[in-house]
């Protein structure tokens, strides 16, 4: 099947099936929104393109599954796993995921931090790394496990061609990538995320893979520091401790053999290094170090380098970095209106990490108990359409008076959400081809509780600030005809040829004399 090429807006393609038979081109957009500008690489199962995304204008990468595995269950599970394990990662040394989709003929898409550096693979094709720049880049690696395993995910895959290095002003800094094996050991994260595998499977890279790996045994977090263990001595060695021609010849050295001793000929700080790979390399789990940050700890004794202490910080920001996020409130609006630009909401109560929409009732002091979970209902944006999936909310999640769980349901326009037995939504959102992410959704609160308060996520281009109910996002007391458009980190008002720059504080006034009030976080 050829891919389904279609008109957008200003001109650009949408690209909404793959096939082998057409890929991506310059100009194409992908799932409505993400601006391919060129490849990047391609891998065993993915190709990788840089591209634009329209929402933000950030450049991202975004990684298409290969169309001969597209009908592959267990390849396409295992690529999706990837993106919903990482996507809750935030450290400064992981790759970040941004999105997560399936196009119409089964493609599934990733959209991840774009990294222009190289691989750590590629810096190794010359032999061994000075042993500082080799143990600063583990010290990164092992602050993003750190992350990771302290949110129950376990990468299984930790190898050179995992690590991008990508270049600062300090020098390269190592992020760790390719969740795709990983397996989510917390239920708390997403009891739905477990690798399934036949008993005995073996799943990893021959060279970095400890012996329970080899074995189908138990993994736990000290298994990733086996492969940290196999990738610091490679870095100072010039090769791997247990690398053969076949592969009987390297299961036999992971499962029986003591590593190989360094050269007394290498640089004091690599020798200095040897103790540490040796416990990290240990057959045993229980006699590996504990932890990253325990192993981390190790190499700072003996090397005297440290990262940050925030990077072993387990904080995740209350906003992502991507999105604005603002309240209009005055005499010209029907209550409070929250301003996103979004294509990730999430429905909860205030005062908690990614919270975007608040959803504390406030009609009476009685009512302020009836509330609803932290983080009750998620709403997403993928491959052009709008998913809602419950997010283990102790008062239940139903969409036009259907119960729905963590599985995401999707939303169509008038949609009414229901969160616990008091909170309620009406969904729009802006005409658009079918595909491609509309201009704007609204989130209408309908209880009366929160009757006239909205969340407006601007997605694609402008939503109109205008008197028609039917048509406009914002409803002011006025006739004159305004918009509104997030542009790089800022939210813009557009009236007629005039755009006004929206500050935290900002004092409008529209002709009639409605007023309006802006606060920025």
């Amino acid at each position: 099947m050829r891919a389904a090429l279609t008109m957008a807006t200003r001109g650009t393609m949408t690209i909404a099936s793959m096939s082998s038979e057409s890929e991506p081109v310059e100009g194409t957009r992908v799932a409505g929104r993400y601006v391919i500008e060129r490849e990047l690489g391609r891998g065993g199962t993915k190709r990788v393109y840089l591209a634009r995304d329209a929402l933000t204008g950030v450049r991202v990468a975004v990684a298409l599954l290969a169309s001969e595995f597209a009908r592959d269950a267990v390849v396409s599970a295992r690529f999706s796993r990837e993106a919903r394990a990482a996507s809750a990662l935030r450290s400064p040394f992981t790759v970040r995921v941004f999105d997560v989709g399936k196009l119409e003929d089964n493609t599934r898409y990733l959209v991840l931090e774009a990294v222009l550096g190289r691989g750590l693979d590629q810096a190794m094709e010359d032999g061994a790394i000075d042993p500082e720049r080799a143990a600063r880049w583990t010290l990164e690696v092992l602050a993003a496990l750190y992350e990771a395993h302290s949110r129950g995910v376990i990468h299984r895959d930790v190898k050179p061609e995992n690590i991008m290095l990508a270049p600062t002003d300090a020098g390269e800094l190592a992020k760790l990538t390719d969740f795709g094996l990983a397996k989510v050991v917390d239920a708390n994260l997403d009891a739905s995320v477990h690798l399934h595998t036949a008993a005995n499977a073996v799943l990893g890279t021959p060279d970095y893979m400890a012996p329970e790996q080899w074995k189908g045994g138990a993994i736990d977090p000290r298994t990733d520091l086996y492969a940290v263990g196999v990738l610091l001595f490679e870095m100072l060695c010039g090769r791997a401790p247990f690398a053969a021609k076949e592969l009987p010849a390297v299961y036999a050295g992971h499962l029986f053999d003591a590593p190989p001793a360094f050269d007394r000929s290498m640089p004091a700080m690599a020798l200095a290094l040897e103790p540490v790979v040796r416990k990290a390399l240990s057959k045993r789990q229980e006699d590996r170090h504990e932890s990253a940050l325990a192993m981390a700890q190790a190499i700072a004794s003996v090397t005297g380098i440290r990262v940050p202490e925030e990077a072993f910080a387990l904080a995740i920001p209350r906003w992502d970095a991507t999105t604005l996020r603002a309240e209009l409130v005055g005499d010209a609006l029907d209550g409070m209106v929250t301003v996103l630009s979004s294509a990730r909401v999430v429905l909860g109560r205030d005062a908690v990490a990614n919270e975007r929409v608040r959803c504390v009732l406030v009609a009476d002091a009685a009512a302020q108990e009836r509330t609803v979970s932290r983080a009750h209902a998620v709403i997403e944006w993928r491959g052009g359409r709008a998913w809602i999936s419950d997010l283990g909310s102790t008062t239940g999640t139903t969409v036009d008076d259907r119960a729905i769980t963590r599985e995401p349901v999707e939303l169509v326009r008038s949609s009414v959400l229901g969160l616990g037995p008091y909170v309620r939504y009406r969904f729009v959102h802006a005409e658009c081809e079918k595909g491609a992410l509309p201009a704007w959704a609204r989130l209408d609160r309908l209880d009366p509780a929160g009757a006239g308060h909205a969340a407006l996520m601007l997605l694609g281009a402008e939503a109109p600030l205008g008197r028609d109910p039917a048509t406009a996002a914002l409803v002011c007391a006025t006739d004159e005809r305004a918009s509104l458009r997030a542009q790089g980190g800022a939210l813009v008002l557009v009236r007629g040829d005039e755009e006004t720059l929206l500050r935290d504080g900002s004092e409008l006034t529209f002709e009639g004399g409605a007023k309006l009030s802006v606060a920025i976080e």
